[in-house]
């Protein structure tokens, strides 16, 4: 047997957003199962300057034999008992200190010597720094790559993204991107840069059908990088969550949805008519629904700071009867413990597009309401809920009410087509981690398990 293979798993996102703790447990379970006894690093999209308080970000992560480390790109983000600075002035600071962390990629690109970049690398950085060295197999955690209205926000958006995909390449690190969505990019020069940044993968999955679709666009005909469609990684912990599905309580008889979940997003980015038009619609709806004698839980699906919905929930709380009528989930719920309280819904709308799936997985109808309209939505679609998702921007209360009802009605022939194309995914998801491996410039060095 060879040395063991070193892989380092690229841009994890903070898991108090579950689905993408989710995609990461899942990846690291496919990489434990595929891979012989590897040494596995996490770069976090967190800069090592906040390394202090990686390990409350990565709760599910932090359980496997890891190690993880801030990214190259230093970053401000509210993370443990820090205090809230408006998200402008955060974004702000990271967009400055961005630019000036251009300079470590220009220099690994020139092949300055290190020597050289430890002396101009703060010090809190050296250990990342390092371990994008010394890794024989970079694997891209992917992301959403969202177009933006602003061509200048876009062009900056996607260059902070492939930040550190361009050091493993100027490393010369074999990188496969996996579980990547990909929005109609817009600006010429993001949509050229995302094009050789992807041509210098080997390897690539976009997790729905549009995606896919963009990206083979993109790359065109002569491309040289294996680009697949292949499951959301999340679907690689279901295995772990049968348990919790077959506790599942059965629906409710009822002529409407006895119990409701809800999952919310406070969404600015559409602009401020949009917001009002989703909280009011959304406080219609159940207003609608506890005259019908439903109850309704809010469900905390992300519990990040810098996405906090608590004034969605302030308002939905000042709804008359809400104390009676309407509950709400606290602290931080696991994966599972998701898993759990979605299986005692009789329904759920969800403004999280991982809670769709989780509560698609222990089958529970829902409707779906896309906040970021575009790329990953389309899992949602392709699972079987062609017709029970409406836009953000688009929400009307009386159209919400006719979709939640026509779906409730038709409940069982629908988690039937779910259920089967849920089986699909889960029997494909594990194909992200074999084809990486199958397709890598470093094959003959990796003990792949074949049990």
């Amino acid at each position: 047997m060879g040395k063991p293979i070193k892989v380092l798993l690229l841009d994890f996102c903070s898991e108090k957003n579950r689905g993408d703790a989710a995609m990461q447990v899942g990846l690291l379970q496919l990489v434990f199962r595929y891979i012989a006894d590897p040494i596995v690093s996490i770069i976090s999209v967190f800069g090592a300057n906040q390394s202090t308080y990686l390990l409350s970000e990565y709760d599910h992560s932090a359980t496997y034999p890891v190690t993880i480390l801030g990214g190259l790109k230093p970053t401000f983000y509210p993370l443990g008992d820090s205090t809230n600075d408006s998200i402008f002035l955060i974004e702000l600071k990271q967009a400055i200190y961005f630019c000036l962390s251009l300079i470590l990629l220009f220099l690994l690109f020139l092949k300055i010597p290190k020597r050289i970049i430890i002396k101009v690398l703060p010090k809190a950085f050296h250990d990342s720094l390092e371990q994008f060295r010394n890794t024989d197999l970079v694997i891209w955690n992917g992301r959403n790559f969202r177009s933006r209205g602003n061509p200048l926000i876009e062009l900056f958006r996607t260059i902070n993204i492939v930040y550190h995909p361009l050091v493993c390449i100027a490393l010369s690190k074999p990188i496969a991107c996996v579980g990547a969505s990909v929005w109609q990019i817009n600006n010429p020069l993001s949509r050229s840069i995302l094009k050789w940044v992807f041509n210098n993968c080997f390897f690539l999955s976009l997790r729905e059908e549009s995606s896919y679709i963009e990206v083979t666009a993109l790359l065109g005909k002569k491309s040289k990088t294996q680009t697949v469609q292949l499951p959301d990684l999340s679907f690689a912990v279901f295995k772990d969550g049968e348990s919790v599905k077959a506790k599942r309580l059965p629906l409710s008889n009822n002529e409407f949805p006895k119990i409701i979940g809800l999952t919310i997003v406070d969404w600015k980015d559409d602009g401020k008519a949009s917001r009002k038009n989703y909280g009011e619609e959304i406080t219609s709806i159940i207003k609608y629904f506890i005259k019908k004698g439903s109850k309704i839980v809010i469900i905390p699906q992300v519990t990040k700071k810098w996405e906090s919905n608590d004034l969605v929930v302030s308002e939905i709380m000042n709804i008359q009867g809400a104390k009676e009528n309407i509950s709400v989930f606290k602290g931080n719920p696991t994966i599972y413990d998701l898993f759990a309280i979605y299986s005692k819904l009789d329904f759920l709308v969800a403004t999280r597009m991982h809670s769709a799936i989780f509560a698609s997985f222990v089958g529970t109808p829902l409707i779906a309401i896309p906040y970021d309209k575009g790329g990953k939505w389309n899992i949602i679609r392709e699972l079987g809920y062609k017709d029970q998702i409406i836009e953000y921007s688009d929400l009307a209360e009386s159209r919400l009410q006719e979709m939640i009802q026509q779906c409730w009605t038709d409940k069982d022939s629908i988690l039937r087509i779910v259920d089967s194309n849920l089986h699909r995914c889960s029997e494909l998801v594990d194909q992200n981690i074999i084809q990486t491996l199958d397709g890598s410039p470093i094959n003959d060095l990796v003990t792949i398990n074949k049990s």
